[in-house]
């Protein structure tokens, strides 16, 4: 063996130790779109079944909580108060500071309300939720939702106690399956 094939070879078993150790490496899913991607198999651990993935439900439940939050109250304050950023209207702000409007957690129950909702509109919403809001449903019904609106009811049902629905005049709540309990534990549940 010569002396300048040394280099080399030091080189590709450092390559090749580099590539064992990024091949069998671990990711943790964070945020919700990761999440949902792996729900609907389009995730990390599809594309190479040697990456361990762990999933974190307290973050990527607060991150559900975020952006969804803003979908919602975006498309309420575009249509009822023709503003179509919730950031620069301030009765929008008001209304999610004060829960009136958006989603919210306490404990273990996710809360929405919208005050501008009427009667016939809040029980066409229920009555969607309630259709939706049970994995045994889900799996049979997954021909009538898109991937997105499959994800929003799989995350409501599995990391959540409770769906609490609120106008100005009613609450409605809607049990939950509650898949990820043990991810959730406060020390309010002891």
């Amino acid at each position: 063996m010569k002396r300048s094939d040394i280099p080399g070879k030091s080189l590709f078993i450092l390559a090749f130790t580099f590539l064992l150790s990024a091949c069998s490496s671990s990711y943790e899913v964070v945020t919700w779109n990761e999440w949902c991607d792996h729900e609907v198999s389009k995730g990390i651990a599809e594309k190479s079944r040697r990456v361990a993935v762990s999933y974190n439900h307290p973050k990527i439940r607060e991150d559900f909580v975020k952006d969804y939050n803003e979908i919602l109250v975006e498309e309420i304050v575009g249509s009822h108060f023709w503003d179509g950023s919730i950031h620069s209207n301030k009765e929008a702000e008001a209304l999610i500071a004060n829960h009136r409007l958006g989603f919210w957690v306490e404990n273990n129950n996710l809360h929405f309300s919208n005050t501008h909702l009427t009667h016939e509109m809040f029980a066409k919403d229920v009555q969607r939720f309630k259709k939706f809001l049970h994995f045994d449903v889900l799996k049979d019904n997954t021909y009538e939702l898109n991937n997105f609106q499959l994800c929003v009811f799989k995350t409501i049902d599995s990391m959540f106690e409770n769906f609490i629905i609120h106008t100005s005049e009613e609450t409605t709540t809607i049990p939950l399956t509650f898949s990820f309990r043990g991810y959730f534990q406060s020390s309010t549940d002891s």
